[in-house]
């Protein structure tokens, strides 16, 4: 049997449990269930067939370059947890950009010396929750993380980003990502920061005595790691 046979994806052999659930819920309508059937059946199995030879094809590239042992990966616990939740999550986006993030932390999770189970489960959580601009600010802002100990203003920020990518982002969109890149622990931001220009700044009630040799924009190294565990491999 040869290496690509072996791991190849098993065939389905049972419908989508989510399918048979709302089938089930819709079939009282007359014309629901046969509908949701006609609608959502093809491309729910193009996009499964689709992952399983993507996942595949990069656990066999694993075993003939890394010499990884799939088979041990059947026992491993923590591999099995990524494997299931970035499956589950990937089922339900169409994002290039998601998708590859997905599989990366699945053949990442597949390599041997990987005990932050738990943070990396919350890694392919922000895969879901976070959308590819997202993503690529945060990288941005890791490239250009020398530049930010200068930074002093929103402004600064947005230019330096709008440099880069014209037009990508208004400047309350790109406020409301860094938000919520914050709040996730992926950067952080200095509260005496500037904001743009359109609204009030109540500097007089700021400390007399500031520390500039501070930076005002930090990216965490959770980030990093993150972002890591969501690129593609060596």
């Amino acid at each position: 049997m040869n290496s690509r046979k072996k791991y190849q994806p098993p065939k389905p052999t049972l419908g989508d449990d989510v399918h048979l659930v709302i089938s089930a819920a819709l079939s009282p309508i007359a014309g629901a269930a046969e509908l949701f059937t006609y609608l959502s059946n093809p491309p729910l199995e193009k996009r499964l067939d689709k992952w399983r030879e993507t996942i595949a094809e990069g656990l066999r590239q694993l075993e003939a370059n890394k010499g990884i042992d799939l088979s041990r990966l059947q026992s491993d616990e923590n591999f099995i947890s990524v494997f299931i939740q970035a499956s589950a999550i990937a089922m339900r986006n169409h994002h290039a950009e998601k998708l590859s993030a997905l599989k990366n932390a699945i053949l990442n999770a597949a390599l041997p010396g990987q005990p932050k189970v738990d943070f990396y489960l919350m890694f392919v959580r922000f895969v879901d929750e976070l959308t590819p601009i997202h993503m690529k600010l945060l990288s941005f802002l890791i490239q250009e993380e020398n530049d930010l100990r200068t930074i002093q203003a929103y402004q600064q920020m947005y230019d330096a980003f709008n440099d880069k990518y014209p037009e990508a982002l208004t400047r309350d969109e790109y406020k409301m990502i860094c938000g919520d890149l914050e709040i996730r622990g992926l950067i952080r931001i200095s509260q005496d920061i500037n904001d743009f220009e359109d609204i009030y700044h109540a500097d007089g009630i700021l400390l007399e005595s500031t520390n500039d040799d501070l930076p005002r924009v930090i990216v965490t190294d959770i980030a990093k790691e993150f972002i890591s565990f969501v690129a593609e491999g060596p």
